[in-house]
This record gives C-alpha cells, sequence and structure tokens, in this order.
C-alpha cells in the first residue's frame, strides 16, 4: 500500500496543471485557434527491472542450473495520441493508447519442465513483458518544438515467465515525459522517458523504466 500512496501523490502532482485555468493573457507559445490533430508513433527504448527475476521457478527453476538475472534490455512500441479537443495551460489535452514489449533477460537455463520430471535437459528462457497503456497526455505547442507530459494513467501487465504463483497479469501506474520536434509534415521525431509503476498481483516485479526514441506521423 506505501506504494500505491506514493504514486498517488506523484500523479496528483503531476496532473495538477491539468485542472488549471487558462490565463486571460494572450498565449505567447502557439496560435490558440489551431488544432493538435492526433499523431501515430513508432517506438524503440533500453528498458530497465529495479531487479532481476532470477531465483523463480519458472525464469531459472530456482537457479539451479544458471540464472537469469539480466535487468537491462530492449523494448518496442507504438501508440497513438488523440486530439480531445481540450486547451489547458497552453497546451492540448490528448488521449494516448500505448502497446509496448520489452525483453530484460534470455538465458540457456534448466527447463522447468523437464526438472519437474526428473531431467537436467536446459533451454533459452525469455523474461519479457508486455504493456497497454491508456493515458491522459499534456502537450504544449511551442512552434515546430512540442514538449509533454503523462501525469499519470493507468496500465495493464501480461509478464513472462509466468510468476511462483503461475500468474501473468498485473495492473500499475505509468508515468512519462517527453521532447518532439516536427520535422517536415507530416513527421515528426522525440526522445522520452516513462516509467510503469506495477501493483505486484501477479507477485513478481513489474515495474520498469525505459529511455528511448520515436518517429511519429501526425493526422
Amino acid at each position: 500500500m506505501d506504494r500505491v500512496r506514493i504514486c498517488s501523490v506523484v500523479a496528483a502532482l503531476f496532473a495538477a496543471p491539468l485542472f488549471a485555468q487558462k490565463p486571460a493573457a494572450e498565449d505567447l507559445f502557439r496560435d490558440t485557434e489551431r488544432k493538435s490533430g492526433g499523431t501515430v508513433f513508432f517506438r524503440g527504448s533500453v528498458a530497465w527491472f529495479p531487479d532481476d527475476r532470477s531465483n523463480e521457478v519458472f525464469t531459472d527453476t530456482l537457479a539451479s542450473a544458471g540464472k537469469n538475472d539480466d535487468n537491462t534490455g530492449w523494448a518496442v512500441g507504438a501508440g497513438v495520441d488523440l486530439d480531445l479537443s481540450q486547451k489547458l495551460v497552453y497546451g492540448d489535452l490528448l488521449g494516448e493508447v500505448f502497446v509496448e514489449y520489452a525483453e530484460f533477460s534470455t538465458k540457456r537455463v534448466l527447463q522447468t519442465t523437464n526438472a519437474l520430471l526428473g531431467g537436467s535437459k536446459t533451454s533459452r528462457v525469455t523474461i519479457n513483458q508486455l504493456s497497454v497503456v491508456v493515458a491522459p497526455k499534456l502537450r504544449w505547442e511551442c512552434g515546430p518544438v512540442r514538449p509533454w507530459v503523462i501525469p499519470v494513467g493507468p496500465a495493464f501487465l501480461v509478464n513472462s515467465p509466468p510468476s511462483d504463483d503461475t500468474t501473468v497479469l498485473d495492473i500499475g501506474l505509468h508515468f512519462g515525459v517527453g521532447l518532439e520536434c516536427l520535422i517536415l509534415k507530416p513527421f515528426s521525431i522525440g526522445v522520452d522517458a516513462r516509467y510503469t509503476v506495477g501493483f505486484g498481483r501477479s507477485d513478481t516485479d513489474t515495474d520498469y523504466l525505459s529511455l528511448g526514441g520515436y518517429v511519429g506521423i501526425d493526422f
């Protein structure tokens, strides 16, 4: 519960600007009549687990013949930003739907099913995770440059292999911050940092951080 409370406080701090009233002064950053529109984007990144998933039954059969203990990997994802036609704090409120596959460790270890039958065969086991995020995104138009922030959004997580409890599903919270630049209509490029906090419903570690870059297509 401590983790949930901490995430709630952080989310409240990030979300506060979403409810602020727009000042009456003229917008200095962008044309208020201009519609932001939406974006489809494709992302690649480096990803980190805070802790590795070694010494679990299905990741390396309790490390009885090697440990699947890497906690640095890679991730690929794609998403869409939809314009919600709301102008807040000089920015545009968007709705993001984002799907990402992250892979953290893949080593040859003792195969669990074989170990249950008394064998010693090893096989390559991959530790990975699928994340589905639906979140609000506040994006500012500063000429060709567009900084943005995701204050908080729900994340639906699928981890593989299963945990020691043979569960694979978790829920959590997703945070993000990034900067993108329009290079040639309708294309843009950007960099971002994203962090997902799992609630531990699958009884294994599902938190992870990713730093990456992406290519967007505006519509």
